[in-house]
């Protein structure tokens, strides 16, 4: 990409953090190019106008060393004569404020408008002809909003804002010419990339329900009330009157009136309230996945209409308007959210003769939707970061509840980019400086890299990031060559020599100390890493790779059997001290991730399936763990406790009141009513696991060779009498729809294009029932408890039966 435009900013002050910058080019057209396009990018957001209208916003977070720019297609948006090409840009800063050390990078804006595509003229680029300036809008100085994500709280004066500024024929004699950084590449954005995937969705969400805080007598009907028709904020609200303003006003001097909007579960995006009428006054937004909520935006209102709009996105459930100044009545025409996520399509699908279970998978399928927005991210309301562990369960929901390969391309992309020469990788991104370490985050992004192959077939991605693969498993190879087989932990320091809060603290620290104790969780997802690694290694002709792999996870395999296994429970210690010998303490978790290996044989994993919910052991402590149990139980042919399970453990969130699932924090353990202390995230993309294991194991549907080129279709029903549903692959969709007695499996099955299914069919208490397709008898042959035939593509009933 030849680059004719330069990085611009604002001219250098003493204080350049959370900095919202204006910048403009005004330009005349003769007449209005063929296909013009604006490429633009900025450190660290924009959002781009063309005479006036907003036409995006952008980029994509990323690291500086790998920075992505937008296209955009502009011909409706310019016309002839003057034109002005306008951006109000942000930037965190130079240096995070957050703990996670996300969202870093001095401030810049790079933008190119060109006709006729990438060799047409260039008709304007930042340069020092262009007039920036500071925001007079924003408050500099506001604190920090998240620690986590090191966003800071948005303080707005409206009538600050230069009125037109984005507009032909605005006067912006006394703006500044801008700084010139240079022509790409300049540091730190060393190397401009292309957007990697769509931009985000715009769909407009408003709140389901509205309550106003009063201080005036309780239930009285006097006109001393501070708001009036407060539900008119809310859709299809009773007594809702449609095109009548919500009022406002203070009839208490020392009482601020407020309004909090339900907007029924968690909502992340950009919020709009709509301001029909007021002489002024200050308004306070606060947010909350729950009643917990936290006062981020204020605005200063300038009168008469106009829209509140936060610069940044917003995740919440519910969202209260505190009128902190009223001069005179504000009337408040309507309030609500632009939904700003990947835009999916709805490509699977599920249900089943129990209700329960198709609101888990709704209620998952909707969870890891928000959690899909410029990367996957833990959580859309608190660190709104990428890990490279959490994507491991995110790109197998996904895919089964949208089957769009491309966000799980780029964030394997972007956290292969922040790998350590010695071959780990970071636990979250995507920028660099990361501060913490724990070896599991590597592993389960590779296994997220092998389940993406697997799922979509993409051999060229697997060929790119095959060189990152074969550096982290040579790390873990060589950090397993102690006296007990297993990667270790660094030696805990006394707290008052420890320099760093925790042992994990970073890369380098782990590195660098003295090894003790090793734990299962340091180690277990390098299990199926290994073994998967070697098998398909094996498949791609490199022996050698195949060889060395499989003869690691044998070894590794051994040590934690040894170290960890205690011989008269048949259950999993958590951990073994620095010589390897075993400590006391068993966790469901960490044996359920032991389960999930497929590492143990059928015997010794029903022992530790008896035993893993008894109250000696500590029981599961949150979804990430539960997918695990989930998928153990499946493997090892427990559908039906898979399926009790299910419903107690992702039941009981509903139950007490979830709308999308939660954190890492939830034990059916807890006291009837109980729910998650403030700072729980309420909406957790790896907890939406049922989206996942459902359709993958009760429809059945899976992929038996890379990219469902050959698909297998083997129901687990549990206690099911029917199910149905869709699995998206790349050939097209995997349509399934079986029921069941006591004498017939019946299931009429769509199978894409130029694929073959192999159907496995449970057993049916009648004796000598036979397998039919399409009508017919055919020969099959036995798998484990059920029969197996394979069909071509097209659409086939295939029963098991009496003949």
């Amino acid at each position: 990409m030849d680059w004719k435009a330069a990085w611009i900013w604002h001219p250098t002050k003493d204080q350049m953090d959370n900095f919202y910058l204006h910048a403009r080019k005004a330009l005349d057209l003769s007449r209005v190019p063929d296909e013009p396009v604006i490429l633009v990018t900025a450190s660290s957001l924009y959002q781009l106008y063309v005479n006036g209208r907003m036409i995006g916003r952008g980029p994509n977070p990323t690291d500086p060393s790998r920075y992505y720019y937008d296209t955009y297609d502009v011909a409706e948006h310019l016309r002839e004569g003057e034109n002005v090409i306008a951006a109000l840009c942000y930037n965190y800063g130079e240096e995070s404020r957050g703990v996670l050390n996300q969202n870093w990078g001095r401030g810049g804006l790079l933008l190119e408008l060109r006709a006729g595509g990438p060799d047409g003229e260039t008709l304007a680029a930042t340069d020092n002809s262009w007039h920036v300036l500071q925001s007079p809008a924003w408050r500099q100085d506001a604190p920090v909003n998240c620690t986590l994500y090191g966003d800071f709280k948005e303080v707005y004066d409206s009538r600050a804002e230069p009125e037109g500024w984005a507009e032909p024929g605005f006067d912006d004699g006394n703006w500044l010419a801008p700084e010139v950084l240079g022509t790409p590449p300049v540091e730190p954005w060393t190397n401009l990339i292309p957007r990697e995937m769509p931009f985000l969705s715009d769909e407009r969400v408003r709140p389901v329900n509205a309550f106003w805080e009063s201080a005036s007598v309780t239930y009285s009907w006097r006109d001393d009330w501070e708001v009036y028709r407060e539900r008119n904020l809310a859709v299809d609200a009773p007594g809702r009157r449609e095109g009548e303003t919500t009022r406002v006003f203070k009839t208490h001097d020392d009482f601020s009136p407020s309004i909090i909007l339900d907007f029924g579960r968690d909502v992340t995006g950009y919020v709009d309230i709509v301001i029909a009428d007021s002489a002024g006054g200050v308004v306070d937004v606060l947010y909350g996945e729950d009643l917990y909520l936290t006062r981020v935006d204020s605005f200063i209102l300038r009168g008469g209409r106009q829209v509140l709009r936060p610069y940044n996105r917003r995740t919440f459930r519910y969202c209260k308007l505190l009128f902190r100044e009223t001069p005179e009545q504000i009337e408040i025409e309507e309030v609500s959210c632009a939904l700003a996520t990947y835009p999916v399509e709805r490509r699977g699908a599920f249900s089943c003769s129990d209700e329960l279970l198709n609101r888990i998978w709704e209620v998952g399928r909707y969870t890891i939707r928000i959690s899909m927005l410029d990367h996957y991210v833990d959580c859309p309301w608190r660190e709104r970061t990428m890990y490279g562990g959490d994507m491991y369960g995110e790109n197998l929901i996904a895919h089964y509840a949208f089957g769009d390969p491309r966000m799980t391309r780029k964030c394997l992309r972007q956290m292969a980019h922040l790998q350590y020469p010695e071959g780990a990788l970071p636990p979250w991104g995507p920028y660099s400086g990361c501060h913490g370490f724990y070896p599991a985050w590597s592993a389960f992004w590779a296994l997220c890299l092998l389940d993406h192959y697997e799922l979509s077939g993409d051999r060229d991605l697997l060929q790119e990031l095959w060189p990152n693969l074969k550096a982290l498993l040579e790390w873990t190879i060589t950090e397993a060559q102690n006296e007990c087989g297993l990667i270790r932990r660094p030696v805990r320091a006394p707290r008052q020599e420890r320099e760093a809060p925790e042992p994990s603290s970073g890369y380098r620290h782990w590195m660098e100390s003295e090894r003790g104790r090793c734990t299962i969780w340091d180690n277990v997802a390098f299990l199926p890493l290994l073994r998967r690694t070697g098998e398909l290694a094996r498949a791609l002709g490199r022996a050698d790779e195949a060889e060395r792999y499989l003869a690691a996870c044998e070894a590794m395999a051994g040590a934690m059997q040894e170290r960890f296994l205690d011989p008269e429970t048949g259950l999993y210690a958590d951990e073994a001290d620095g010589e390897g010998a075993r400590r006391p303490g068993f966790t469901g978790y960490h044996n359920a991730l032991m389960l999930w290996t497929g590492a143990l044989d059928s015997a010794s994993a029903r022992r530790v399936i008896e035993r893993v919910f008894t109250p000696q052991v500590q029981s599961i402590g949150g979804p990430f763990a539960a997918l695990f149990m989930t998928e153990a139980l499946f493997r090892y042919g427990e559908d039906g406790a898979a399926l009790d399970f299910i419903r107690a453990y992702w039941g009981e969130m509903l139950n007490r009141g979830a709308t999308t699932f939660w954190e890492d924090h939830f034990s059916l353990d807890w006291a009837p009513g109980v729910v998650p202390e403030r700072g729980t995230s309420r909406c957790h993309g790896w907890s939406a696991g049922p989206t996942y294991s459902l359709p993958a194991h009760v429809l059945g549907v899976r992929p038996l060779t890379p990219g469902f080129e050959q698909v297998l279709v083997h129901p687990q029903p549990g206690d099911l009498d029917w199910a149905a549903g869709e699995v998206p692959t790349p050939h097209g969709p995997v349509r399934v729809s079986w029921s069941r007695s006591a004498d017939e499996f019946r299931m009429e099955l769509d199978v894409p294009p130029g694929t073959t299914a192999r159907v496995v069919l449970p057993p049916v208490t009648m004796h000598g029932a036979a397998v039919y397709v399409d009508g017919r008898t055919v020969e099959s042959e036995a798998e484990g408890a059920g029969q197996a035939v394979t069909v071509g593509d097209g659409r086939h009933e295939v029963a098991l039966k009496a003949r």
